[in-house]
């Protein structure tokens, strides 16, 4: 078994923008800026042209790791099990 590098799709760390960019298909010309993370939820916010206000959501999974959840422009906290403030979140 080969131990997997932190922050990477299998990772339980909060990911990296350019492994998230994996998951997904972004408009051209378009990357993950800052990337947030509570309690196995990561939130990625798109940079470049073509882009909306929207933030991509993604949820780890232990055996799975990080897999793309939806994108939008907030989320309810309590609909995704989290019981503390997220940056993503607009209740």
């Amino acid at each position: 078994m080969t131990a997997k590098a932190p922050g990477g799709v299998e990772s339980a760390d909060c990911p990296s923008g350019t492994v998230l960019q994996k998951l997904v298909e972004l408009p051209k010309g378009a990357t993950f800026g800052n990337v947030e993370c509570v309690k196995g939820w990561a939130g990625a916010d798109p940079q470049g042209p073509n882009v909306g206000d929207g933030v991509y959501l993604f949820h780890y999974k232990a055996g799975t790791g990080w897999k793309y959840y939806g994108e939008g422009s907030g989320y309810d906290c309590k609909d995704l099990g989290l019981t503390q403030p997220a940056p993503f979140c607009i209740s």
